[in-house]
C-alpha cells in the first residue's frame, strides 16, 4: 500500500506492506456496502492528513483508498503522484482550484475523484469526492428491485444483465440452469415492462421512483 504523507509538507513515504495479490481481493458491492446515497468524501489538509471521511469513504479503505492511521493512503502509486503534484502547486497557487483525477481501485475498478481547495482558519484544506459509476448502478438496481418487488435471484440477474452480460454467463454465475435464467429474464421484462435486455438496462439506468 502506498502511503502518503509521513514526513514535513509535500513530502511521500512509499511502504509496502505484505498483503493479497492484487487479484485476490474482489471488489466490495459499493452500493450495497456504503449505503444507499452515500456519496464518498474525504477533507484532507495540505500534508494529507484526514480531517474527516464520511460512511461511504470508510468503506472504500478496503479496496486500498482512504484514511489509514488518519492519513489519506492509496495503492494506485500514479494517483497518489498526481494528487501529490497537484497539492504542491496550488499550495504555490500555480495550479487551479480543483481538479478531477482517474482512480484504480485494488480491485481493478475505475472510480474517479475530485479535488477541491476550500480555505479557511488559517487552514489549506482540501474535499475529495469519489465519483463511482459502479456504485450508482447498483443503487439503481437495489431501487428497481425494491419497486418491482423482484425476488433476490431476479435482484442478482439484474445486476448482471446492466453490466452487459448474456443470460448464459449469467446462469453460469448465479450457478443455474440456462432455461432457468432465461426465465428470470422474462420475468425482469414482465415486471418492469420492458420487452429486451437494451429495454431492460435503459430503464435500471433511467430509473426515478415515483413519490408516494
Amino acid at each position: 500500500m502506498l502511503e502518503l504523507g509521513d514526513t514535513p509538507r509535500m513530502s511521500m513515504i512509499f511502504s509496502l506492506p505484505s498483503a493479497p495479490p492484487l487479484d485476490a481481493r474482489p471488489c466490495p458491492s459499493p452500493g450495497r456496502d456504503s449505503g444507499r446515497g452515500a456519496k464518498p468524501l474525504f477533507i484532507i489538509d495540505a500534508d494529507l492528513r484526514v480531517h474527516f471521511s464520511n460512511q461511504g469513504a470508510a468503506a472504500l479503505a478496503r479496496d486500498g483508498f482512504g484514511g489509514g492511521s488518519g492519513r489519506l493512503v492509496s495503492a494506485d502509486k500514479l494517483f497518489a503522484a498526481k494528487l501529490q503534484t497537484w497539492l504542491k502547486r496550488r499550495g504555490a497557487g500555480a495550479a487551479p482550484a480543483e481538479i478531477r483525477m482517474p482512480l484504480s481501485m485494488r480491485c481493478g475498478r475505475q472510480v474517479v475523484v475530485d479535488a477541491v481547495h476550500i480555505g479557511g482558519g488559517g487552514m489549506d484544506l482540501f474535499v475529495l469526492t469519489i465519483d463511482d459509476p459502479q456504485r450508482a448502478i447498483d443503487g439503481k438496481v437495489d431501487e428497481v428491485a425494491e419497486a418491482c418487488g423482484l425476488t433476490p435471484t431476479e435482484a442478482r440477474m439484474l445486476g448482471l444483465i446492466v453490466k452487459g452480460l448474456d443470460t448464459v454467463v449469467a446462469a453460469k454465475k448465479l450457478g443455474i440452469a440456462r432455461t432457468t435464467a432465461r426465465t428470470h429474464l422474462q420475468r425482469l421484462f414482465a415486471k418492469t415492462g420492458t420487452a429486451r435486455q437494451s429495454e431492460l438496462v435503459r430503464y435500471v439506468a433511467t430509473f426515478v421512483e415515483e413519490a408516494a
